[in-house]
């Protein structure tokens, strides 16, 4: 079978074009936890399929190195863009549908980079769309996580985020403090944990733990715009402007819209790179 290793902003899958429905449904969650593995497999943060869809141009499917299957990927979604892209479409203009919803997506080249700005949609606060437990919004919040308190905001932007603000993003516990977080009872679906560093004016510095990869990865593109939506919601930024998040495999862009004082949409602007081609018997 022949797939494709595409990496976003160092947040790396391995992608199968499906639409001849080639691999059936009962089989993709063991294909995934297969491929995904780093040591007996391609390896991965997550399995994409490009799949047929009578809503938009093509439909994404993304499953978790657990097997586990996601709404919504943020990188993942650019790395489909550059792919139809580059086959040659000649369109930058594409739309994906994604269990969360159908994105837009506008394909451009900078220098010898791709880069894919995403319409993200509009973030939700309120508990019941994260999900979260109890009622109204999870903004500044306190939560105590082994034997510590921290201050969380929490927003869905395709899945659900927790953003904490630290001082120093190269001392934050990440692995410790985001299980902990993630498996909080406050989250009966989980989420990822995001620690952000106000790094200057409209920047930050960013780390996460993502659900399903259970573990820190390079990047992650919901999560930045997660970030991003908080960073506006919290006074941290001017919203007017482009805000730049660095992550520790590359940087990505977040712009947002306003309406009055609640943010209508949110854009993600990043790089989306072709690894190499292979082929693999499964």
């Amino acid at each position: 079978m022949k797939f494709f290793k595409y990496h976003g902003a160092g947040n790396d899958f391995v992608l199968i074009d499906n639409r001849g429905e080639e691999i059936p449904e009962e089989r993709k969650p063991d294909l995934a936890r297969q491929l995904c593995n780093r040591r007996f497999g391609i390896g991965g943060d997550g399995l994409i399929l490009i799949e047929s869809s009578s809503k938009a141009d093509v439909k994404m499917r993304i499953f978790n190195p657990n097997g586990s299957e996601p709404q919504m990927c943020g990188n993942g979604i650019r790395c489909i863009a550059k792919h139809i892209y580059d086959s040659g479409t000649e369109r930058d203009e594409i739309s994906i549908e994604t269990l969360a919803s159908i994105k837009d997506v506008m394909v451009s080249r900078e220098w010898e980079t791709t880069y894919v700005r995403v319409n993200m949609g509009k973030p939700l606060f309120e508990r019941k769309d994260i999900p979260a437990t109890g009622e109204g919004r999870l903004l500044e919040e306190k939560l105590e996580v082994n034997g510590e308190e921290f201050e969380i905001y929490a927003v869905n932007t395709g899945v659900p985020h927790v953003v904490i603000f630290v001082e120093d993003i190269k001392k934050a516990d990440v692995l410790n403090i985001g299980r902990a977080v993630r498996n909080n009872a406050l989250f009966p679906q989980g989420t990822n944990v995001n620690f952000l560093e106000i790094a200057g004016d409209n920047l930050f510095k960013i780390r996460t733990y993502e659900r399903g990869v259970e573990g820190e990865t390079l990047a992650c593109g919901t999560g930045i715009t997660a970030s991003g939506v908080i960073g506006a919601v919290a006074g941290e930024v001017d919203p007017g402007e482009p805000i730049k998040i660095v992550a520790r495999g590359g940087t990505v862009y977040i712009e947002v819209e306003m309406k009055d004082t609640e943010i209508e949409t949110a854009f993600m602007n990043g790089p989306a790179e072709l690894i190499f081609v292979g082929e693999i018997d499964v």
